[in-house]
Protein backbone atom coordinates (compact mmCIF):
# COMPACT_ATOMS: atom_id res chain seq x y z
CA UNK A 1 0.00 0.00 0.00
CA UNK A 2 2.76 2.26 0.69
CA UNK A 3 5.20 1.03 -2.08
CA UNK A 4 6.92 3.23 -5.17
CA UNK A 5 8.76 1.95 -8.00
CA UNK A 6 10.05 4.34 -11.06
CA UNK A 7 11.70 3.86 -14.27
CA UNK A 8 13.97 6.93 -15.60
CA UNK A 9 14.90 7.90 -18.86
CA UNK A 10 18.50 9.18 -17.89
CA UNK A 11 19.03 11.00 -21.25
CA UNK A 12 16.14 13.37 -20.34
CA UNK A 13 17.61 14.53 -17.08
CA UNK A 14 19.30 17.01 -18.39
CA UNK A 15 15.55 18.73 -19.09
CA UNK A 16 14.36 18.15 -15.88
CA UNK A 17 17.51 19.46 -13.82
CA UNK A 18 16.92 22.64 -16.33
CA UNK A 19 13.39 22.63 -15.15
CA UNK A 20 14.00 22.31 -11.53
CA UNK A 21 17.09 25.33 -11.55
CA UNK A 22 14.44 27.19 -13.62
CA UNK A 23 11.90 26.27 -10.33
CA UNK A 24 14.09 26.82 -7.81
CA UNK A 25 15.12 30.51 -9.33
CA UNK A 26 11.44 31.33 -9.46
CA UNK A 27 11.39 30.03 -5.39
CA UNK A 28 14.46 32.20 -4.46
CA UNK A 29 13.05 35.36 -6.36
CA UNK A 30 9.77 34.93 -4.70
CA UNK A 31 11.98 34.53 -0.96
CA UNK A 32 13.23 38.18 -1.61
CA UNK A 33 10.34 40.15 -2.64
CA UNK A 34 8.51 38.07 0.42
CA UNK A 35 10.43 36.30 2.78
CA UNK A 36 6.68 35.16 3.84
CA UNK A 37 6.97 33.08 0.93
CA UNK A 38 9.55 30.46 2.76
CA UNK A 39 6.63 29.72 5.14
CA UNK A 40 4.55 29.59 2.01
CA UNK A 41 6.75 26.79 0.00
CA UNK A 42 7.60 25.14 3.68
CA UNK A 43 3.54 24.14 3.73
CA UNK A 44 3.40 22.69 0.50
CA UNK A 45 6.84 20.51 1.31
CA UNK A 46 5.52 19.62 4.92
CA UNK A 47 2.25 18.70 2.55
CA UNK A 48 3.82 16.81 -0.08
CA UNK A 49 4.79 13.09 -0.27
CA UNK A 50 8.24 12.29 1.42
CA UNK A 51 10.41 9.84 1.98
CA UNK A 52 12.94 8.32 5.04
CA UNK A 53 10.95 9.82 8.07
CA UNK A 54 11.12 13.24 8.46
CA UNK A 55 10.19 13.23 12.15
CA UNK A 56 12.19 14.34 15.53
CA UNK A 57 11.64 10.91 16.48
CA UNK A 58 12.44 8.89 13.27
CA UNK A 59 15.47 11.41 12.05
CA UNK A 60 15.70 13.43 8.57
CA UNK A 61 16.32 12.56 5.15
CA UNK A 62 15.53 15.88 3.45
CA UNK A 63 13.80 13.83 0.58
CA UNK A 64 10.40 15.93 -1.19
CA UNK A 65 8.67 14.23 -3.57
CA UNK A 66 9.46 16.77 -7.29
CA UNK A 67 6.11 16.76 -8.54
CA UNK A 68 4.13 16.33 -5.46
CA UNK A 69 5.95 19.79 -4.61
CA UNK A 70 5.70 21.13 -7.92
CA UNK A 71 1.67 20.54 -8.03
CA UNK A 72 1.16 21.72 -4.74
CA UNK A 73 2.68 25.10 -5.84
CA UNK A 74 1.45 25.28 -9.08
CA UNK A 75 -0.93 27.94 -8.27
CA UNK A 76 1.85 30.36 -7.02
CA UNK A 77 4.95 29.50 -9.48
CA UNK A 78 4.75 29.34 -12.99
CA UNK A 79 7.78 27.40 -13.16
CA UNK A 80 6.17 24.73 -11.63
CA UNK A 81 4.56 23.65 -15.20
CA UNK A 82 8.32 22.62 -16.59
CA UNK A 83 9.22 20.87 -13.92
CA UNK A 84 5.76 18.81 -14.15
CA UNK A 85 6.08 18.16 -17.76
CA UNK A 86 9.72 17.58 -17.62
CA UNK A 87 9.19 14.72 -15.22
CA UNK A 88 6.55 13.24 -17.18
CA UNK A 89 9.06 12.99 -20.05
CA UNK A 90 11.59 11.84 -17.39
CA UNK A 91 9.83 9.21 -15.56
CA UNK A 92 8.61 6.49 -17.49
CA UNK A 93 7.46 3.92 -15.34
CA UNK A 94 5.93 3.95 -12.09
CA UNK A 95 3.89 1.63 -9.82
CA UNK A 96 2.65 3.53 -6.59
CA UNK A 97 0.75 2.05 -3.41
CA UNK A 98 -2.58 3.46 -2.23
CA UNK A 99 -1.12 5.31 0.30
CA UNK A 100 1.74 6.87 -2.11
CA UNK A 101 -0.76 8.42 -4.48
CA UNK A 102 0.92 11.68 -5.22
CA UNK A 103 4.38 10.23 -5.52
CA UNK A 104 5.78 11.04 -8.85
CA UNK A 105 9.02 8.86 -9.77
CA UNK A 106 11.76 11.07 -8.41
CA UNK A 107 12.67 13.59 -5.03
CA UNK A 108 14.35 16.19 -4.37
CA UNK A 109 16.12 17.85 -0.99
CA UNK A 110 14.12 19.90 1.39
CA UNK A 111 15.80 20.73 4.72
CA UNK A 112 12.29 19.28 7.03
CA UNK A 113 15.11 19.92 10.04
CA UNK A 114 16.64 23.27 8.99
CA UNK A 115 19.62 21.52 9.94
CA UNK A 116 22.85 24.23 8.43
CA UNK A 117 25.14 21.08 8.60
CA UNK A 118 22.93 18.65 6.89
CA UNK A 119 22.57 21.41 3.83
CA UNK A 120 26.44 22.21 3.84
CA UNK A 121 26.69 18.59 3.16
CA UNK A 122 23.98 18.15 0.56
CA UNK A 123 24.58 21.38 -1.67
CA UNK A 124 28.14 20.36 -3.29
CA UNK A 125 26.05 16.91 -4.58
CA UNK A 126 23.32 18.57 -5.10
CA UNK A 127 21.54 19.40 -8.94
CA UNK A 128 21.53 23.16 -10.03
CA UNK A 129 22.54 25.93 -8.38
CA UNK A 130 18.99 28.41 -7.67
CA UNK A 131 17.61 26.08 -4.50
CA UNK A 132 21.28 25.76 -2.76
CA UNK A 133 21.00 29.59 -2.97
CA UNK A 134 17.59 29.62 -1.46
CA UNK A 135 18.22 27.38 1.00
CA UNK A 136 21.12 29.01 2.37
CA UNK A 137 19.44 32.40 2.58
CA UNK A 138 16.18 30.80 3.66
CA UNK A 139 18.46 29.11 6.69
CA UNK A 140 21.30 31.45 7.50
CA UNK A 141 19.58 34.73 6.24
CA UNK A 142 22.35 35.45 4.03
CA UNK A 143 24.25 35.10 0.70
CA UNK A 144 28.00 34.37 -0.25
CA UNK A 145 29.75 36.64 -2.36
CA UNK A 146 28.68 34.17 -5.84
CA UNK A 147 25.01 34.40 -4.23
CA UNK A 148 24.93 38.26 -4.27
CA UNK A 149 25.75 37.97 -7.71
CA UNK A 150 23.41 35.26 -8.90
CA UNK A 151 20.66 37.37 -7.51
CA UNK A 152 22.16 41.00 -9.06
CA UNK A 153 21.44 39.68 -12.42
CA UNK A 154 17.86 40.04 -11.84
CA UNK A 155 18.45 43.74 -10.10
CA UNK A 156 18.49 42.74 -6.32
CA UNK A 157 21.21 43.99 -4.26
CA UNK A 158 20.06 43.31 -0.71
CA UNK A 159 18.35 40.89 1.17
CA UNK A 160 15.47 41.52 3.55
CA UNK A 161 15.47 40.25 7.28
CA UNK A 162 13.33 36.77 7.58
CA UNK A 163 11.02 37.13 10.53
CA UNK A 164 11.11 33.66 11.96
CA UNK A 165 10.12 32.01 15.45
CA UNK A 166 12.93 32.97 16.95
CA UNK A 167 12.40 37.13 16.05
CA UNK A 168 9.27 36.26 17.87
CA UNK A 169 8.06 36.10 21.38
CA UNK A 170 5.42 33.21 20.60
CA UNK A 171 6.98 30.74 22.76
CA UNK A 172 4.45 30.22 25.76
CA UNK A 173 1.76 32.09 24.05
CA UNK A 174 -1.21 32.42 26.24
CA UNK A 175 -4.90 30.24 25.42
CA UNK A 176 -8.08 31.53 26.08
CA UNK A 177 -11.98 29.64 25.74
CA UNK A 178 -14.39 30.68 22.97
CA UNK A 179 -18.27 30.93 24.15
CA UNK A 180 -18.46 27.30 23.68
CA UNK A 181 -15.64 26.22 25.69
CA UNK A 182 -13.02 25.57 23.23
CA UNK A 183 -9.30 26.51 23.94
CA UNK A 184 -8.02 28.54 20.87
CA UNK A 185 -4.40 30.26 19.96
CA UNK A 186 -4.58 33.53 18.49
CA UNK A 187 -1.55 34.49 16.61
CA UNK A 188 -2.91 37.13 13.95
CA UNK A 189 -2.48 37.34 10.35
CA UNK A 190 1.23 37.39 10.86
CA UNK A 191 1.21 33.46 11.55
CA UNK A 192 0.69 32.32 7.99
CA UNK A 193 4.01 34.36 7.16
CA UNK A 194 5.81 33.16 9.94
CA UNK A 195 5.06 29.49 10.72
CA UNK A 196 5.33 26.17 8.11
CA UNK A 197 2.77 24.11 10.46
CA UNK A 198 1.19 23.82 13.88
CA UNK A 199 -0.42 20.94 15.53
CA UNK A 200 -0.16 19.87 18.99
CA UNK A 201 1.56 17.47 21.54
CA UNK A 202 -0.22 15.72 24.02
CA UNK A 203 0.10 14.59 27.37
CA UNK A 204 -0.96 12.37 30.23
CA UNK A 205 -0.52 13.89 33.97
CA UNK A 206 -0.21 12.48 37.71
CA UNK A 207 0.82 15.22 39.91
CA UNK A 208 0.05 12.88 42.97
CA UNK A 209 2.83 10.23 41.57
CA UNK A 210 5.06 12.53 39.84
CA UNK A 211 4.85 11.36 36.60
CA UNK A 212 3.85 13.30 33.26
CA UNK A 213 3.70 11.13 29.94
CA UNK A 214 3.66 12.46 25.98
CA UNK A 215 1.32 10.49 23.80
CA UNK A 216 2.74 12.25 20.84
CA UNK A 217 1.41 14.58 17.99
CA UNK A 218 -1.33 15.12 15.66
CA UNK A 219 -2.35 17.72 13.55
CA UNK A 220 -6.33 17.36 14.70
CA UNK A 221 -7.28 20.70 15.78
CA UNK A 222 -9.32 23.61 13.58
CA UNK A 223 -6.77 26.67 11.80
CA UNK A 224 -7.98 29.57 10.39
CA UNK A 225 -4.73 30.45 8.77
CA UNK A 226 -6.55 33.77 7.42
CA UNK A 227 -7.02 35.24 10.46
CA UNK A 228 -4.33 33.62 12.74
CA UNK A 229 -6.49 31.23 15.11
CA UNK A 230 -6.36 27.94 16.35
CA UNK A 231 -8.76 26.13 17.90
CA UNK A 232 -8.29 22.50 20.10
CA UNK A 233 -10.35 19.45 18.61
CA UNK A 234 -9.79 16.86 21.79
CA UNK A 235 -12.24 14.34 22.11
CA UNK A 236 -11.14 12.21 24.03
CA UNK A 237 -9.48 9.50 22.45
CA UNK A 238 -5.70 8.30 20.87
CA UNK A 239 -4.55 5.60 18.91
CA UNK A 240 -3.85 2.02 19.88
CA UNK A 241 -2.96 -1.27 18.82
CA UNK A 242 -5.46 -4.34 19.35
CA UNK A 243 -6.34 -1.35 22.68
CA UNK A 244 -3.15 -0.93 24.02
CA UNK A 245 -2.09 2.43 23.96
CA UNK A 246 0.72 4.08 22.02
CA UNK A 247 3.05 6.58 21.67
CA UNK A 248 2.15 8.25 17.52
CA UNK A 249 4.28 10.68 15.72
CA UNK A 250 2.36 12.19 12.86
CA UNK A 251 4.38 11.84 10.19
CA UNK A 252 2.86 13.39 6.74
CA UNK A 253 0.09 15.48 6.37
CA UNK A 254 -1.85 14.70 3.36
CA UNK A 255 -5.44 16.15 2.12
CA UNK A 256 -6.57 12.52 1.59
CA UNK A 257 -4.95 10.52 4.48
CA UNK A 258 -2.39 10.88 7.43
CA UNK A 259 0.56 8.74 7.92
CA UNK A 260 2.08 8.39 11.65
CA UNK A 261 4.73 6.49 13.06
CA UNK A 262 5.00 4.32 16.13
CA UNK A 263 7.80 3.32 17.85
CA UNK A 264 7.41 -0.26 18.80
CA UNK A 265 9.83 -3.37 19.69
CA UNK A 266 9.27 -6.36 16.93
CA UNK A 267 10.48 -9.68 17.89
CA UNK A 268 12.88 -7.38 20.43
CA UNK A 269 14.23 -5.29 17.65
CA UNK A 270 13.35 -1.61 17.42
CA UNK A 271 10.71 -0.69 15.07
CA UNK A 272 8.97 2.28 13.33
CA UNK A 273 5.09 0.58 12.90
CA UNK A 274 3.59 2.82 9.86
CA UNK A 275 -0.02 3.55 10.33
CA UNK A 276 -2.62 5.76 7.93
CA UNK A 277 -5.44 7.00 9.00
CA UNK A 278 -7.77 7.63 5.44
CA UNK A 279 -10.15 10.04 5.71
CA UNK A 280 -12.44 9.07 3.03
CA UNK A 281 -12.65 6.00 4.62
CA UNK A 282 -12.39 6.71 7.67
CA UNK A 283 -10.63 3.99 8.55
CA UNK A 284 -7.07 2.73 10.14
CA UNK A 285 -4.30 0.71 8.90
CA UNK A 286 -1.31 -0.80 9.44
CA UNK A 287 1.06 -0.65 6.34
CA UNK A 288 3.96 -2.45 8.44
CA UNK A 289 7.29 -1.90 10.38
CA UNK A 290 9.92 0.18 9.26
CA UNK A 291 13.49 -0.07 10.68
CA UNK A 292 13.94 3.90 10.14
CA UNK A 293 17.51 5.43 9.27
CA UNK A 294 20.85 4.09 9.50
CA UNK A 295 23.93 5.83 10.97
CA UNK A 296 25.12 6.68 7.69
CA UNK A 297 21.76 8.43 7.04
CA UNK A 298 20.24 5.73 4.77
CA UNK A 299 16.67 5.19 5.46
CA UNK A 300 15.43 1.45 5.16
CA UNK A 301 13.91 0.58 1.70
CA UNK A 302 12.05 -2.47 3.55
CA UNK A 303 8.62 -2.16 5.05
CA UNK A 304 8.32 -6.02 7.12
CA UNK A 305 4.82 -6.39 7.37
CA UNK A 306 3.30 -7.74 10.75
CA UNK A 307 3.26 -11.73 11.10
CA UNK A 308 0.86 -13.71 13.08
CA UNK A 309 2.66 -14.90 16.37
CA UNK A 310 4.70 -11.72 16.42
CA UNK A 311 5.89 -10.00 19.67
CA UNK A 312 5.35 -6.21 20.34
CA UNK A 313 5.66 -4.34 23.12
CA UNK A 314 4.53 -0.98 23.44
CA UNK A 315 6.52 1.81 24.15
CA UNK A 316 5.62 4.79 26.36
CA UNK A 317 7.74 8.37 26.81
CA UNK A 318 7.95 9.50 30.41
CA UNK A 319 9.55 11.86 32.92
CA UNK A 320 8.83 13.21 35.68
CA UNK A 321 6.74 15.61 36.82
CA UNK A 322 7.77 18.26 38.87
CA UNK A 323 11.48 18.04 37.75
CA UNK A 324 12.83 19.38 34.26
CA UNK A 325 14.04 15.70 33.01
CA UNK A 326 13.93 14.74 29.17
CA UNK A 327 11.76 12.30 28.47
CA UNK A 328 12.89 8.59 28.70
CA UNK A 329 11.39 5.59 26.47
CA UNK A 330 9.97 2.68 28.41
CA UNK A 331 8.42 -0.94 27.65
CA UNK A 332 4.87 -1.23 28.57
CA UNK A 333 3.01 -3.42 27.42
CA UNK A 334 3.38 -6.88 25.57
CA UNK A 335 0.92 -8.27 22.29
CA UNK A 336 1.12 -10.99 19.94
CA UNK A 337 0.09 -10.30 16.75
CA UNK A 338 -2.71 -12.58 15.72
CA UNK A 339 -5.48 -12.34 11.95
CA UNK A 340 -7.19 -10.01 14.08
CA UNK A 341 -4.65 -7.36 15.30
CA UNK A 342 -5.71 -3.46 14.38
CA UNK A 343 -4.83 -0.44 15.32
CA UNK A 344 -8.03 1.90 16.24
CA UNK A 345 -8.77 5.26 18.20
CA UNK A 346 -9.34 4.35 21.95
CA UNK A 347 -11.05 6.21 24.36
CA UNK A 348 -8.48 7.69 27.00
CA UNK A 349 -8.86 6.46 30.04
CA UNK A 350 -9.99 8.83 33.17
CA UNK A 351 -7.56 11.52 34.37
CA UNK A 352 -5.87 14.56 33.40
CA UNK A 353 -4.45 15.25 30.06
CA UNK A 354 -2.92 18.52 28.79
CA UNK A 355 -2.13 19.73 25.27
CA UNK A 356 -0.22 22.37 24.21
CA UNK A 357 0.07 23.77 20.10
CA UNK A 358 3.62 23.11 18.74
CA UNK A 359 4.62 25.68 16.04
CA UNK A 360 7.18 25.32 13.95
CA UNK A 361 9.04 27.36 10.97
CA UNK A 362 10.66 27.11 8.08
CA UNK A 363 14.38 26.81 9.28
CA UNK A 364 13.54 24.62 11.57
CA UNK A 365 12.45 26.32 14.88
CA UNK A 366 9.82 25.41 17.22
CA UNK A 367 7.83 27.27 19.72
CA UNK A 368 4.98 25.54 22.27
CA UNK A 369 2.33 27.57 23.55
CA UNK A 370 0.87 27.77 27.39
CA UNK A 371 -0.51 24.16 28.01
CA UNK A 372 -4.85 23.59 27.87
CA UNK A 373 -5.92 21.33 30.43
CA UNK A 374 -8.60 18.62 29.83
CA UNK A 375 -9.67 16.78 32.59
CA UNK A 376 -11.28 13.63 31.82
CA UNK A 377 -14.02 12.17 33.83
CA UNK A 378 -16.88 9.35 32.98
CA UNK A 379 -17.29 10.32 29.56
CA UNK A 380 -17.40 13.75 30.51
CA UNK A 381 -14.65 15.95 28.80
CA UNK A 382 -14.17 20.12 31.68
CA UNK A 383 -11.38 22.08 30.10
CA UNK A 384 -9.06 24.85 31.76
CA UNK A 385 -6.68 27.43 30.55
CA UNK A 386 -4.12 28.93 32.92
CA UNK A 387 -3.51 32.46 33.39
CA UNK A 388 -0.02 34.12 33.48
Amino acid sequence: KSVTLSLTDLSKVGKLIEAYDTFGSECLYEAIKDPGFFSQFARAAYSSENYGGNTKEQGYTNMVDLGDLAKLTSNTLASSVYVLSALDECVIYQVRGQYRVMANGLSCYYSYNGDIDDFIAYAPLGAGTAFKYYFSYGLTGELDENGMAYIAEKGFTALPKIQNLTTLDWDGAPLDLDEEGTAYLYLGPDAQDILAGIGFQLFYVDEENDFIMLLGSDNDIIADWDNGVFLDNFRGVWGAIDGCLVYMELKTEGADYNLYSVPILLNGEEYNLQVVYDFTYQVWSILGAWKGIDEKGMADKELRLLQEGDEIITLWKLATFSGDDDFVTYPIETLTVTADTSFTEVTLFDGTYRMVFEMWDAMGNYAYSDPVQFDCVDGMIITTVFED
